[in-house]
């Protein structure tokens, strides 16, 4: 194109003043240009210069006088005008051996058959060597490529041509832009991280050739070296002559390229002085055959201003890791088209879009597997053969790493082969009976390696991370290190006890959800560390706190994000009386499972009972009732949350709606317990405030609530608190003037006694009194009624708990005993506040 378009001008405009025919600029640049060739010799014409000329000079000089050429000619020139841009890009990669695009070759194929048929132009060079190109295409190799360009401003490198430069580089613009963007951070070493064959060679080429051409890059100079010892062919694992054997190889390799043969004795502190003189950009690369302490060494010294980037399949754990996954199944298709194209593949470029996207995910998104795969094909092997047989691709890909790993992870590994499918850090703790630090050193050495592919899974109201075989780790396990029948039988059993351990936990789970040791299991992935808190509310009951605590602890590390394993440790520091730390592994459950039900509920009960804070608690309760299957058990706890902060109404609200729930007896027994001491104190309160309205509504509530409940339910405290209330109505009716009130607490009042009748006719005998006197040494005292002093002892209690509730003022219900020689005797004293 760039002989065809110099030969237009100096055909047409080669008489023309070179003042005239080209800008101050360009005229610069093309005499500096020549001078190289001719020193300072002056040109003597226009025709003299026109060698010097690049694509872009040339069109833009045609485009300026393009009034002096034809009306066919200049409507050649402006429809290829849009294209022109991207011509000189591509034309510039050329001239400065930078890397090309997927779609530089087929751009300018096209554009060149495009150009060839537009007979206005004299496209005569074009057209001669297109079809050389489509009668003997090895004609290429025996071009020498002169190209006009200014000298390549970017800083010294030996960075090789790729191999990607037959299709381009394409994909991976996140990765790509994230290495770059990573190299002008503050961090010295970046590793680019993936199986064999995934492209981390390339993507660390293009990343640095990009860089060089980047004015905004810091370095002084880009060094290369590579440890690759090994080339897959089509049929063949070949050894590389000469490869780097060790990290002292390597290192002599970088001081030969920084400066010269090196330094034989010491040639890591030769590197590092370059290092610290210069600002370096230095690449290993492949460097998983010469991992050792020296290199780890090297790179936790390197002098600030220098970089290194890494390739490898296993990680060192001291880098900022970029981890290569497989590319796109699209992009895998245009790889396919792209090297079937430039390698004259016929039988591939004859296949349809179906078939080469079958093919492609077959592949996995290795890039390494595509080129063998094309590579086998062009070589005569069939497609299905390739794909069916890849045991040289599989070695070349992984053996060397399989090599490197230690019995833990292998042992991990036979597990992942007998049980497929992700699994969590608990799951494999059990099935491989590791301790929590042991399987995630394990699993870390399998993710550097690439053997193990991490992911995230969704739970219901959080995410857990999982690990599994990556596609080219299970197939080279299982063609070259099979499980053994023995292996895949322990794994399996093992899995079993877990799943069995599982269906005990989810009944238990459906049976009682507001048991505290009664867990909330998201799906198996909880099982182990389920099991693990079964044996932390064992400890505890043994009274072994700090084991109970270890459990939880284990349990935290193999499972951070599960709610249930800070849930249970608050459980535990409530128990042994810490109520700051059971309040900090409370607020972390919420952190994670904010709209658990049952954890809401717990933490609420916390925040009632031993948190100080009934507001706070009731907060969360209502959290927990707000559910389609809430139970009893909630709304009988915000009934008490609504009572300590004396919001009655709201309590014997929240308590009838508890026993419409039909609950069992016990959590029955509790909710009419609070429902009546919230009756009774709100229509005290509304009586004291001479609310005698509102005061009688209570009354007339508490009525409605006790004719709605069982009578079984009224033994103990809500029988004394509906004597409470006979009294209360009884002395509000002596108040009032109003005669429908009065009339209503006629027929309320013997209502309530009938209630009372109903449960116990023993009950209409209870008495209400105050305490006058406690002398809390001795355990005894006397209680006041109607003029009456009764004594009572702590063993004359129904609940000996309640004592230390006591205190002068206190009212009480009681039977009394007139029949005690010693005087009246109060029997099954029960405090009332």
């Amino acid at each position: 194109m760039e002989t065809d378009l110099r030969a237009v001008i100096e055909n047409n405009l080669a008489a023309s003043d070179a003042n005239s025919l080209f800008t101050s600029d360009w005229l610069d640049k093309v005499t500096r240009r020549r001078a190289k060739d001719y020193g300072n010799q002056p040109a003597r014409s226009v025709a003299s210069l026109i060698p010097y000329m690049d694509f872009a000079d040339s069109y833009e000089v045609l485009l300026r006088h393009r009034k002096e050429f034809s009306d066919d000619l200049q409507t050649v020139l402006q429809n290829v005008a849009p294209k022109l841009q991207k011509v000189t890009e591509i034309r510039n990669r050329v001239a400065h051996s930078r890397p090309m695009e997927i779609d530089d070759l087929p751009f300018m194929i096209d554009l060149a058959k495009e150009l060839c048929e537009a007979s206005a132009f004299p496209w005569n060079a074009l057209r001669v060597t297109m079809s050389k190109l489509e009668e003997h295409p090895a004609h290429v190799l025996g071009l020498t490529i002169e190209l006009q360009s200014d000298p390549d401003r970017a800083p010294q490198h030996n960075l090789p041509v790729p191999d990607f430069d037959e299709t381009g580089f394409f994909g991976r613009q996140k990765e790509l832009a994230r290495i770059k963007r990573v190299l002008k951070g503050p961090y010295p070493v970046v590793s680019i991280l993936g199986d064999g064959g995934i492209g981390k060679t390339s993507i660390a080429l293009k990343a640095a050739y990009e860089l060089l051409d980047d004015p905004e890059q810091p370095f002084d100079a880009f060094v290369w070296v590579t440890a690759k010892a090994t080339a897959l062919t089509a049929h063949e694992i070949e050894r590389i002559s000469g490869a780097i054997e060790d990290s002292l190889g390597l290192f002599a390799r970088a001081a030969t390229e920084l400066g010269g043969p090196g330094s034989a004795e010491n040639p890591v502190a030769e590197v590092l002085a370059y290092l610290e003189s210069f600002r370096i950009l230095l690449i290993l690369d492949n460097l998983e055959t010469v991992l050792d302490q020296r290199l780890r060494n090297f790179l936790l010294d390197l002098p600030i201003g220098s970089k290194v980037i890494i390739t490898s399949r296993i990680g060192l754990g001291i880098e900022n890791p970029i981890n290569l996954e497989p590319i796109s199944n699209d992009d895998s298709v245009r790889l396919i088209r792209a090297l079937a194209r430039t390698r004259s593949v016929t039988s591939l470029m004859r296949l349809n879009q179906e078939k080469i996207r079958d093919l492609a995910t077959g592949m996995g998104g290795h890039p390494a597997y595509i080129r063998w795969f094309v590579a086998g094909v062009q070589a005569g092997r069939r497609p299905e053969e390739m794909l069916s047989n890849n045991e040289l691709l599989l070695d070349f890909c992984m053996s060397n790493v399989y090599d490197y790993l230690n019995e833990n992870a292998r042992f991990v590994l036979r597990c992942m082969q007998a049980l497929p499918g992700p699994r969590n850090q608990a799951e494999l703790a059990f099935l491989n009976n590791f301790l929590a630090h042991d399987i995630q050193a394990t699993l870390l050495e399998l993710i550097t390696t690439n053997f193990v592919q991490m992911q995230n899974r969704e739970l219901a109201q959080s995410f857990e991370t999982t690990y599994q075989l990556s596609d080219f780790g299970r197939q080279y396990l299982d063609k070259r290190h099979p499980i053994t029948m023995a292996d895949r039988g322990r794994f399996v059993s093992r899995n079993r006890k877990l799943l069995d351990l599982g269906t005990s936990l989810r009944a238990a789970s459906r049976a009682t959800p507001y048991d505290p040791e009664t867990l909330d299991i998201r799906g198996p992935g909880d099982f182990n560390v389920a099991r693990l808190l079964r044996e932390a509310f064992r400890a505890l009951t043994k009274g072994s706190v700090d084991e109970a605590l270890r459990s939880c602890k284990e349990a935290q590390v193999l499972a951070p994000l599960y709610h249930e394993a800070w849930r249970v440790e608050a459980h535990v520091q409530t128990a042994r009386g810490d109520f700051s730390s059971a309040l900090s592994a409370y607020e972390r459950a919420h952190e994670l499972a904010s709209s658990s039900p049952t954890l809401n509920y717990f933490f609420g009960r916390f925040m009632l009972d031993e948190g100080a804070n009934p507001s706070a608690g009731l907060e969360l309760l209502q959290k927990a009732a707000n559910t389609e299957a809430a139970h009893p058990v909630v709304f009988t706890n915000i009934a008490w949350a609504h009572l300590q902060i004396e919001s009655f109404e709201d309590a014997v609200s929240a308590a009838s709606h508890a026993l419409s729930l039909r609950p069992h007896h016990q959590e029955g027994a509790e909710a009419v317990s609070i429902g009546m001491r919230a009756a009774f104190y709100g229509a005290r309160r509304h009586l004291e405030n001479l609310e005698y309205e509102a005061s009688a509504e209570m009354v007339e509530t508490m009525v409605a609530v006790t004719e709605e409940t069982s009578v079984e339910l009224f033994f103990g405290e809500p029988a004394d608190r509906i004597l409470q209330m006979i009294e209360l109505a009884t002395s509000l009716m002596r108040r009032l003037d109003d005669d429908f009130l009065i009339r209503k607490l006629k027929d309320l009042v013997p209502r309530l006694r009938e209630q009372l009748r109903r449960v116990d006719v023993d009950l209409l005998e209870r008495r209400l009194g105050t305490i006058v006197r406690l002398v809390t040494d001795k355990f005894y005292g006397f209680i006041s009624e109607r003029n009456k002093t009764y004594f009572f002892h702590l063993s004359d209690m129904t609940n000996e708990y309640e004592w230390d509730y006591l205190d002068e003022g206190t009212s009480v219900g009681f039977f009394p005993d007139d029949m005690e020689p010693k005087g009246p005797h109060a029997r099954q004293l029960r405090w009332l506040g």
